[in-house]
């Protein structure tokens, strides 16, 4: 989740500021803070396997559990031997406070604070600069959801909609962008849903990224995600309009079948969705497209499933997330009785990323001799000991390019000309 990637790099400042060495997860620390994600019950699991890791490596060390996870279950939570402070979302931005109170107020151990009854609609502020890669930052302009698709907690982790002033998000982006972030990804819990709680008229995200590509500077913007319950092909065809809008939608369809879709409260037909595909690939045929669709959920047959294959292939994804369902607290669908068991959902998954992959595997190939406009990350090594530098292109495909000199490129962004498929990516044939 980049919203909590964003909110952990925040949480990383307030401690680096108050003095604290922040190190590796797998290094022993005095005080682990786990800020964790509830989107399936996987995620609950590796929460608590985290948990007793932390506390294998440093059994006198201070364990801190926050976000969505005990938001919404708080009870079980508590439960957990490990934890030694929990809080919700609302009092995330507090960690720091609770931390050194117990260390401050000797504590016993058992020790939980509780945890708040619903997550506050107050405004937040996160003005701050990573002290890592100076390449790609997360810019948080809204937090919240109200569109309770039938099998999603995330409106009840995370409350209403709350939009940040857009003021306040410029701010930020003329820090990051100061210090030198060539790319800036705008990220929410539904980024589409911004402006929904402002009076007046608002263009949505729209109105975002128009003020954001005013500033001056060499960078790019690149949306998270877009919910297809919110916009329609209409209005993403606007966004086209924005030179500095990567070609990239992460445009999350769940299933290709019209019934599971209704079934899952989302407000669109597979029909609807593939328009605004077609918009985007007229405008660019190349245009990048990342998706997430779940498998079993309750009451999908097997035509259902093979639906959403079609629809996979006929998107032509770069990459797809596939889930198998998982039934989640005080959700609608947590109470339907058609249930899919386990073994099929696992099996269609299987079979979804096997589509998928083909899928993609085409689109990169579709690419070779293509202009790709990228900017470089991070340096890697191949099998033979051969530096690559990695990076990402506009449209979002990973790109590799040899770097004999083992050093990372001046930040700044290449052109290169596409090669063939390599690894989870292409191999830049030259540069421009």
């Amino acid at each position: 989740c980049k919203v909590n990637q964003y909110e952990s790099q925040h949480l990383e400042a307030q401690f680096r500021k108050a003095g604290y060495a922040v190190v590796d997860s797998r290094e022993e620390a005095a005080v682990y803070v786990v800020n964790t994600c509830t989107v399936t019950r996987l995620a609950d699991r590796k929460s608590r396997q985290f948990m007793r890791r932390a506390k294998r490596q440093n059994p006198s060390s201070l364990l801190v559990v926050l976000g969505c996870y005990p938001q919404t279950n708080p009870e079980e939570v508590a439960r957990i031997a490990e934890a030694d402070i929990i809080l919700g979302n609302k009092d995330k931005e507090k960690v720091l406070e609770h931390v050194e109170a117990f260390f401050r107020n000797s504590k016993p151990k058992a020790a939980v604070l509780a945890v708040e009854e619903r997550v506050s609609a107050d405004k937040e502020t996160l003005l701050f600069v990573p002290a890592e890669s100076r390449t790609r930052a997360l810019l948080k302009i809204q937090d919240g959801c109200d569109r309770f698709c039938s099998y999603c907690v995330i409106p009840y982790a995370r409350g209403p909609v709350r939009s940040r002033p857009i003021d306040e998000v410029l701010a930020e982006a003329e820090t990051l962008i100061r210090a030198g972030y060539r790319e800036l990804v705008l990220t929410g819990i539904n980024t589409a849903l911004y402006g929904a709680d402002q009076s007046g008229a608002s263009e949505g995200v729209i109105s975002v990224v128009d003020a954001l590509s005013r500033l001056t500077g060499d960078f790019r913007i690149r949306l998270g995600s877009l919910e297809p319950t919110v916009v329609d092909a209409a209005y993403v065809a606007k966004l086209l309009a924005y030179d500095k809008l990567c070609h990239h939608l992460h445009l999350s369809v769940q299933s290709g079948s019209d019934r599971i879709l209704r079934a899952m409260n989302r407000h669109y037909t597979v029909a609807d969705y593939m328009e605004i595909v077609r918009v985007v690939r007229d405008a660019d045929p190349f245009y990048g497209l990342t998706t997430d669709i779940i498998t079993g959920f309750p009451g999908e047959t097997e035509e259902d499933f093979q639906q959403s294959l079609d629809l996979v292939r006929q998107a032509g994804y770069l990459k797809v997330h596939g889930f198998p369902y998982s039934k989640r607290l005080l959700t609608r669908a947590g109470e339907m009785s058609e249930t899919v068991s386990s073994p099929v959902k696992k099996e269609r998954n299987r079979r979804l990323m096997e589509t998928a992959d083909a899928a993609a595997g085409a689109f990169l190939r579709s690419l070779k001799g293509q202009k790709l406009r990228v900017l470089p990350e991070e340096v890697i090594f191949d099998a033979e000991g051969q530096p690559y530098w990695k990076g990402h292109a506009d449209h979002f495909v990973t790109v590799y390019a040899a770097c004999p000199s083992g050093r990372l490129p001046a930040n700044e962004f290449v052109e290169v000309v596409a090669g063939m498929p390599y690894e989870d990516g292409v191999k830049a044939g030259k540069e421009i």
